[in-house]
This record gives structure tokens, sequence and C-alpha cells, in this order.
């Protein structure tokens, strides 16, 4: 548990780093980290009340966990896949600071 713990605040502080740096360019750090806190309480809420319901309907541990696993798999799928669509339409990147190197630039 103790690794597991580890693991995923490797994973957590520097997104929510992330987030605070990209998020204030666009709307400010505050407003950001709530919006996510916000987003991740409704997908938890959501994803709880359909475990109960595939609890209640008889669905086997086994088989939830993998339709969770295919669910958040497609779901990224799907996110990556917009991305790629909407920055070929129009280049949003410099939004968050992303700006493309000039050739000029060097460093």
């Amino acid at each position: 548990m103790i690794a597991i713990g580890a693991c995923a605040g490797f994973f957590v502080v520097p997104m929510n780093a992330l987030l605070q740096h990209r998020g204030h360019v666009l709307m400010g750090a505050g407003h950001s980290i709530a919006v996510q806190n916000f987003n991740e309480n409704i997908g938890i809420l959501v994803m709880v009340g359909l475990y109960a319901l595939m609890v209640r309907m008889g669905i086997s541990i086994d088989s939830a966990v993998m339709l969770f696993g295919t669910f958040v798999a497609c779901s990224m799928l799907l996110v990556m896949w917009r991305h790629r669509v909407n920055q070929a339409q129009f280049d949003s990147l410099h939004l968050v600071g992303m700006d493309k190197p000039d050739a000029t630039d060097r460093s």
C-alpha cells in the first residue's frame, strides 16, 4: 500500500503543478485547481454509482474492473483523437505557453 501511495504521489504532484502552471495562463491557478477538483469528485461519484449498479446487477468484480479499465482506455483514446483534430484545425498550444520554437532559435 505504501508503494502504491508513493507511485500515485509521484504522478499526482507533478500533474497538479503542471495544471497550476498552465491554468495560470488561461484562468488563474486557483480556478483551474477548483475545476480539476470538481471534475474529479463528479467522476468519483459517477464511477461509484456505476459500480454499485453493477454489483446490484450481479456482475463480478473482475468484470467490473475490466469494464472500468476499458472505459478509461477508450476515453483517453477519444481525448487524444480530439486533441489531434483540434490541433489540425487551430494550433491552440500558444494559449498555454507552448509556442513553437522559431527556426532561428537554437537553444
